[in-house]
């Protein structure tokens, strides 16, 4: 009995071009979750080396607006995710590769934007990992709930269809 909560358990029941779209998208999802890692490190490392950066801005202003900031990164992240990638909007086998695809990889992209936030708030307000851990952790987070799995292309009336897809 396979487990639905399981993203590969699923993988072998989809039809060929479902499953190389599958495959294609967890990839890139992946790429993005790297360049999240990779960005963290990066920030990680500007935060040692240079000191507090001085804003004209009140910390508690500059605070609400960083915040809100990633506030609005995620919610849009996951109207991406959630509105583009709907069941409803991948009925048609001729647009499901490119909907599906652009739509978790779109909501991966969008969540690394939570990291330079992060990297401002840390320069200008808290460089500690208290401080910075909502902003990493928000990309991280996305980037998983934007892995897809293979559930979200089962069950559709009519395979998907096999036109060249200029993104490979």
């Amino acid at each position: 009995m396979t487990d639905p909560a399981d993203p590969e358990s699923t993988a072998e029941a989809l039809e060929l071009g479902a499953s190389r779209c599958l495959e294609r998208t967890r990839s890139w999802v992946l790429n993005v979750l790297v360049a999240d890692g990779l960005t963290i490190l990066i920030s990680a490392l500007v935060l040692r080396q240079v000191g507090p950066v001085v804003v004209d801005v009140e910390p508690d202003l500059l605070r609400k607006i960083l915040f809100g900031t990633l506030f609005a990164v995620f919610v849009v992240a996951m109207l991406v995710l959630r509105r583009l990638g709907g069941r409803e909007r991948l009925a048609d086998p001729t647009t499901r590769a490119s909907r599906f695809f652009g739509s978790h990889v779109g909501a991966a992209a969008i969540g690394w934007a939570a990291l330079p936030t992060g990297l401002i708030y840390g320069l200008t307000i808290d460089p500690s990992l208290g401080g910075l851990a909502p902003f990493w952790l928000a990309a991280m987070v996305l980037g998983k709930l934007a892995y897809p799995g293979a559930v979200e292309l089962e069950g559709f009336d009519e395979p998907m269809s096999h036109a060249p897809e200029s993104a490979e």
